[in-house]
């Protein structure tokens, strides 16, 4: 397929989304520094529901939805894909203007239409914010189990520090054999290895900040109420040819729709039920 790209724009502030690949946020730039997204090796390729994620041109800032690890669901035993469906699938455009979009797609493995929108707006002469707005639709006649993660994988170059907001520690949760320092630095890790930590289901993190060694921040924020999980995985170059990290704030616990079901840390939709949530990215010097 070929790659089409829409371009927002606020000021100095850049962002470019991909409809036909899996609505990826491809990139996210100020004019004059390095950009926070984890650019591709390799030309894209079009993807189909069931592919596996990890490929080489693993990048940006994915959806997963309705799971991100591949299981069968705890509620009618259906197979639901690795990193889930919507990564694999081209979305629509419903609406497009200089510095917002609006992309929908509607699931085949679930009944779920879901919906993401962004905007773009300057708060201070060299600050920025981004607004992501999600809406998960229930449109079928049986309830329905509503997954999703956020997947970006920001560059990790030149980063110094990343912060967790909230008192309570993360648990390491991969690899599963081996315990690794509490850190989330990819330089931190041996050379090809990866780690991953969520949060106690019950603690309260409600944002997370990346910060680079020449003042460069990019903070996450959400509210509690409509994301009460969170978790961040870290690369040192197991899985891409350069380190990232990738916190992921979920409206459900973990990693599979099946073990937020068991945990009983997901919400069921009705049939015509809506869920929404919003993440905010500020971006400051």
């Amino acid at each position: 397929m070929e790659r089409s790209n829409l371009q927002l724009v606020c000021g100095d502030l850049s962002v470019e989304l991909l409809p036909e690949f899996g609505g990826r946020i491809s990139s996210i730039s100020v004019k004059g520094r390095r950009e926070w997204i984890a650019q591709p090796k390799g030309p894209l390729v079009t993807r189909a529901v069931g592919d596996k994620f990890i490929r080489p041109e693993v990048a940006g800032w994915d959806e997963m939805v309705p799971t991100t690890d591949a299981c069968i669901s705890l509620l009618d035993e259906k197979e639901l894909p690795d990193h889930g469906e919507v990564w694999a699938r081209s979305w629509d455009v419903i609406a497009s203007k200089a510095s917002s979009a609006t992309l929908q797609v509607q699931l085949t493995s679930r009944t779920l239409e879901f919906t993401r929108g962004i905007s773009l707006e300057q708060t201070l002469p060299d600050q920025w914010k981004i607004q992501l707005s999600y809406r998960m639709k229930n449109t079928g006649s049986l309830p329905v189990p509503a997954f999703w993660s956020c997947h970006p994988l920001i560059d990790a170059e030149g980063v110094e520090k990343v912060t967790v907001f909230g008192s309570t520690p993360m648990i390491q949760t991969a690899p599963e054999e081996t315990e690794v320092s509490q850190t989330y630095l990819p330089q931190d890790l041996a050379p090809n290895t990866s780690a991953e930590f969520w949060c106690d289901p019950d603690s309260e993190i409600d944002g997370a900040e990346i910060l680079r060694s020449n003042g460069e921040r990019m903070t996450l924020g959400w509210k509690l109420s409509e994301i009460p999980y969170f978790g961040i995985f870290i690369d040192n170059q197991e899985f891409r040819p350069d380190p990232v990290i990738s916190p992921q704030p979920a409206i459900a616990h973990k990693v599979s729709e099946r073990s937020a079901q068991i945990a009983e840390r997901i919400t069921i939709l009705d049939p015509g039920q809506e869920k929404s949530w919003t993440l905010n990215i500020a971006l400051a010097n």
